[in-house]
């Protein structure tokens, strides 16, 4: 009955994709990428595809690099460092706490990630419209300022990363990898969110769709 249960679950909270974006003419289709470290997911897209959106005015902020990493996460958890065995406690907050502030963090990459990393990347092939989909639902998650610009968030300094306030909370319902999840239905493919509550979930989900 479980198992059941789960699966009905799955369905009756699917999201509908849309057509007239996905899947695209594969002859004008561009590539996107998500890339998973077991337990969260960020979408890598090439930075002059943010060009001219606020996506992009963060983008400029962090890095001049070719190739962008975006992902969202609690805004304490997400940036604090050190082992997370140590951090179990913040970690059950962020998922159980209602109203929890988050974050994007943007992270330029000097080529694309299937050049970089040995695993945990999987190329999902757009329309360019989609691509447009995708760069607006990013900024739609960005808090911005009384000039429209995005708001930076104070975190240990790294090169080529920075941290961005995000528009809506991050709890259990709505975590990472949903997120990354939306970014996909943005783009047109229909997303079963949550399937897409765990990395392994969201890669089945988009192959399951015609992504990978």
């Amino acid at each position: 009955m479980a198992v059941l249960a789960t699966i009905l679950t799955i369905l009756a909270t699917a999201r509908e994709g849309d057509a007239r974006l996905y899947p695209p003419n594969q002859a004008t289709a561009v590539t996107v990428y998500l890339v998973d470290n077991g337990f969260h997911t960020d979408m890598a897209l090439p930075s002059s595809a943010l060009a001219g959106s606020v996506s992009g005015r963060a983008a400029a902020l962090t890095s001049a690099k070719p190739w962008m990493l975006v992902g969202y996460g609690d805004r304490r958890f997400f940036i604090e460092q050190g082992p997370i065995a140590g951090r179990l406690a913040d970690g059950l907050r962020a998922l159980f706490m209602p109203g929890n502030p988050a974050v994007l963090r943007f992270d330029g990459l000097a080529a694309s990630p299937d050049h970089l990393y040995a695993n945990g990347v999987m190329a999902v092939r757009i329309s360019p419209t989609s691509l447009k989909q995708i760069v607006q639902r990013i900024d739609a998650s960005l808090a911005n300022d009384k000039s429209g610009a995005p708001i930076p968030v104070t975190a240990p300094p790294e090169a080529d990363s920075r941290f961005f306030a995000a528009t809506s909370p991050f709890s259990l319902i709505h975590l990472c990898n949903h997120w990354t999840g939306e970014l996909l239905n943005a783009a047109g493919m229909p997303t079963m969110p949550v399937l897409d509550t765990v990395p392994a979930g969201l890669k089945l989900d988009a192959r399951l769709h015609g992504g990978g």
